[in-house]
Order: C-alpha cells, then structure tokens, then sequence
C-alpha cells in the first residue's frame, strides 16, 4: 500500500511539473505575441496609419470590417445628413512634399481647398472649393441635377466662379442645364462641338443665358481659384474622332498638393499631354473614363504617379466600370483606391501640405483601406499573429 501511495505521490508531482512548464511556455508565446503587436502598432504609428485619437481607422489589416475603421464624422453630417459613417484619413505630409515633386505653384495661405467627388452614379462632377472660390467640374447627368444642386447648397456655395464642361456627354454636362439656370456662373470652360444632342444643346442654351464668359481650352492656360491655381493640359489641337479624347483636363495646385482630373480622355489624348513635356504629377488622380480600360494607360499612370485614385461609377454599370485592367495597373503602382459605387461621395481637404479624406459610406465589407504600397507586409503581419493566437487558444 506504502508503494502505491509514493507511486501517486510522484505522479501528482510529475503533472505538477509538466502544468508548470506548459504555463511557461504559454507565458512566453504569450509575451511573443504581445511584442509583436506594439512592434505592429509602433509600426502603423510611425508610418501615419495609426491616428491615436481614433485607433479604430487602422484596423482593416487585422481583418476588422470596413464599419470600424473610422466610425462616424461630425464633419459629414452637416454636408450629408443622410450619412451616419464615415471613413477619415491623414497621410503623412512627406508623401504629399515628394508626389508634387517639390513644386509649390499655389500658396496655400490660411484656407483649405476641398474637393468633393460627388457620387451622381454612372456619371461625373466634382466640386472644388477654396476660400471663396468655387469650381465646378462635370454636372452629373440628367437625372444627377438635384443631387448636384443639393450639395452645392449644403456646401454654401451661392456662385460657381468657374464650370468646366469637361466634353459632350450626357453623364458628364446632363445636369450642368439646370446648374447654370439656378446658380450664378462666372466662366464656362469648355471646348465646342458638333454634337446635337438634347442634352448638349440644352447646356449650351443655359450656357449662353446665364451671361458667363465662354474659355476656350488650350493646354498651357493658367487660372486662379483663390489660393489655389489650375493648369489646362488638354484638349491639344490635334482634333480626335471620339468626344471622349476632347476633354478638358487640368491640373490643380495647392501649395504642395496636386490634383489631376482628365475627364473621359483616352490613350491617345493621354499621350498628347505627356508629350507636353510638364510634370503630371499628382498626389489624387481622378481616374479617367470612370475606370475603362480605354484610359489610364501604363505610362500616363507612370507618369502621375498618384499616391490616390478616385473612381466615379454607378454601383452594377452595364459597362463593368471599373474595369479589372485598370485596378490591377492602379494596384501595381502602389495607389489607394477610392470608388463612388462603393463609398458614396469622396471628400479630400488639403492645408497645402497634407491631406484628409472622408467617405460618406464606409467601405464595403473586406475593402482594403490601408496604403497599397505596404499590403504584402500587412498581410503577412497579419496571418502571422493569427497564427499565433490560434496556437495559444490550443489545449496542450
């Protein structure tokens, strides 16, 4: 009997033991993990994806959906009723300094310059503004008109100082009849065609009733917009077949941050504004043509070099906008992309050295919201520490 009891004696200390070292071992995988996490936060920190006051915005590498990256916005509300969430970033301002190469065209003063991509669907129009200055660029199409003219009276703009019609297209100047019959407009920059639609000839209409002086574009032409200031780099003079290779385009700069909005341009007028010989480089490019693969070429977007990208299309288009083509070029250049069908109105605030940028809806469940550039590592950071904490959730 005496055996037995010193057999069990020895057994019990033995598991004792053996609890003992698999709760070491636990604790170190444990403190492993810990670590690892801060290097991961340090890292996001350090880079400028990580904001302290709303850690939330940088969870979407840890596989968090996109309703908690960023939670709500004050700051929509008032633009937006309708919109309860938002997404909010602050890139850091190097990147700004390096992607318009050093060049401060415009003095950004005390203002801001915002610009709103508008969600009008399978269509186009962006709203910039800058002290008291407001652009307008695109109208939306027929049916967009009121919720053009809608923003525009949330924004408090009470005159547009300059419309820019970018080319013929009903989704592009569909709505701009009814903008110009009710909202006071300074100038109209716009090159004529012999389109004859009623869309088109009733712009024109309202173009010429409201008074405002007619530009005709030229590439080189040079505007102010408050502190801002704007470079026209097409249509050329080459006259192209297609209406799309007749849009305006132009280059907007804000101390040093630049924006480029090309319309619906093809190849080809892509490659006459890059044998312009000037620099296109820009920190937000406005895809052209909504995405088509008809733009956005591997050169032109070489030569951007845009840190972001914003695509304006109707959520299920008949013309699968944006096309796979284009978001694989984008993703190859390291660019973030943000898409109207996905996150409803775009809205980006620069100080001329930085930039901020909302979303009226938070991106769709699984959208990558962190800077492409940095995906390969976040994606195996983050396969990485669940790996591991499935292993310390394992019985041993």
């Amino acid at each position: 009997m005496a055996g037995r009891k010193r057999s069990s004696r020895r057994l019990t200390g033995s598991r004792k033991r053996n609890r003992r070292a698999r709760e070491k071992r636990r604790r170190r995988r444990l403190t492993f993990a810990s670590a690892c996490s801060l290097f991961a936060i340090l890292l996001l920190f350090v880079s400028g994806q990580l904001d302290w006051e709303n850690p939330g915005g940088s969870a979407a590498w840890l596989g968090s959906s996109a309703a908690e990256q960023g939670g709500s916005s004050g700051k929509d509300d008032d633009t937006f009723p309708e919109n309860s969430g938002g997404t909010e970033e602050s890139p850091p301002s190097a990147q700004q300094g390096d992607a318009s190469g050093g060049k401060d065209d415009g003095n950004a003063g005390e203002s801001l310059l915002t610009v709103t991509y508008l969600d009008v669907g399978q269509a186009d129009c962006t709203i910039l503004q800058c002290g008291d200055r407001t652009m307008l660029i695109d109208g939306g199409g027929n049916s967009g008109a009121r919720t053009v003219l809608a923003a525009l009276e949330a924004l408090g703009v009470e005159r547009i100082d300059y419309v820019v019609a970018t080319h013929s297209h009903e989704d592009h100047i569909g709505g701009l009849d009814e903008v110009l019959a009710r909202c006071p407009t300074e100038n109209i920059i716009c090159r004529r065609e012999e389109s004859t639609t009623k869309s088109y000839l009733d712009f024109l209409r309202e173009a010429e009733a409201c008074g405002a002086r007619w530009i005709v574009p030229e590439p080189g032409l040079k505007f102010a917009l408050g502190d801002a200031s704007f470079l026209l780099l097409a249509p050329s003079e080459e006259v192209f077949e297609k209406a799309n290779n007749c849009s305006v385009a132009l280059l907007v700069t804000f101390g040093k941050t630049r924006f480029l909005f090309t319309g619906d341009a093809e190849a080809e007028s892509e490659r006459a504004m890059l044998e312009l010989g000037l620099s296109l480089e820009a920190d937000v490019y406005k895809a052209g043509h909504h995405g088509s693969s008809t733009s956005s070429t591997e050169k032109f977007v070489e030569a951007v070099d845009p840190v972001y990208a914003v695509i304006s299309c109707g959520a299920g288009n008949e013309y699968g906008h944006p096309h796979s083509e284009v978001m694989s070029r984008l993703e190859e250049h390291d660019v973030q992309i943000y898409r109207t069908d996905m996150m409803g109105t775009v809205t980006i605030v620069s100080d001329g050295k930085t930039l901020n940028i909302r979303t009226q809806k938070p991106a769709a469940q699984g959208q990558e919201h962190y800077p492409a550039r940095n995906r390969a590592f976040y994606d195996f950071f983050a396969s990485y520490l669940l790996q591991g904490s499935r292993r310390l959730n394992c019985n041993e």
